[in-house]
C-alpha cells in the first residue's frame, strides 16, 4: 500500500515530535538533578518533566524516565547519602505518580479538573515516601536522623509534585495549541 504525501509528512511531523520530546525530556532529567543543587527548584522541575512524558511520550518511556533523577540525584550530592536506601523506593514513586495522575487525568477536561488529578498523584507519591521513610530509616539509623528524613519525604514532595504537576498541565495546554496535537 502507497502512502500518499500528505500522511507521510504527518507520520514523520509525529515521529520527530516524539524524538524531539525524548531527547528534551531525557536531557532535562539528566541534567536538572546534576546541576541544581536544590530540591525546591529541581523536584518541580522533574515532576512537570515526568508528566510531560506521560502525556508526550506514554506511560513506559514517562515510566522509564522516573527511574532516571533520583540516582543521578544521589550521584551529584542533592540527594544525601543516607537515603540511598530510599532509592528504589523514590523510583517507585514516581512511577506511582505517573500511574495516579494517568488514572484521572482527562485530555478534554479543563485545566481547574486535571488539577485533581495533580493533588491525587502527588498525595500517593508523598504518602508513599513518608510511610517508607518512616518504616525503613527507623530501623537503619538514629532518632534524630530518621525523623528528618521522614520530614523531608513528606510535605516537601507533597509540594514539589503538586507545582510539578500544575506546571506540567500549563506547558502541555501551551504545547498543544501551539504545535501538532498529540499522537
Amino acid at each position: 500500500m502507497k502512502k500518499s504525501f500528505t500522511h507521510v509528512n504527518v507520520e514523520t511531523i509525529l515521529q520527530n515530535r516524539e524524538l524531539s520530546l525524548s531527547i528534551l525530556f531525557s536531557g532535562v532529567i539528566f541534567l536538572v538533578p546534576a546541576l541544581v543543587h536544590q530540591q525546591f527548584l529541581t523536584g518541580p522541575i522533574v515532576n512537570a518533566v515526568l508528566i510531560l512524558s506521560l502525556l508526550n511520550l506514554g506511560r513506559d518511556k514517562a515510566f522509564f524516565l522516573g527511574l532516571i533523577p533520583s540516582s543521578v540525584a544521589l550521584a551529584n550530592g542533592l540527594l544525601p547519602l543516607a537515603l540511598a536506601p530510599m532509592l528504589p523506593f523514590i523510583m517507585i514513586s514516581n512511577c506511582l505518580y505517573i500511574a495516579v495522575f494517568s488514572k484521572f487525568y482527562r485530555s478534554s477536561a479543563s485545566l481547574h479538573k486535571n488539577s485533581l488529578a495533580v493533588v491525587l498523584a502527588a498525595f500517593a507519591k508523598s504518602i508513599f515516601l513518608f510511610l517508607v521513610a518512616k518504616l525503613l530509616m527507623e530501623g537503619l539509623l538514629v532518632a534524630p536522623l530518621s525523623t528528618r528524613i521522614a520530614s523531608m519525604m513528606s510535605w516537601p514532595q507533597l509540594w514539589t509534585a503538586t507545582l510539578g504537576g500544575v506546571l506540567a498541565l500549563l506547558l502541555q495546554k501551551n504545547l498543544e495549541k501551539n504545535y501538532v496535537s498529540k499522537r
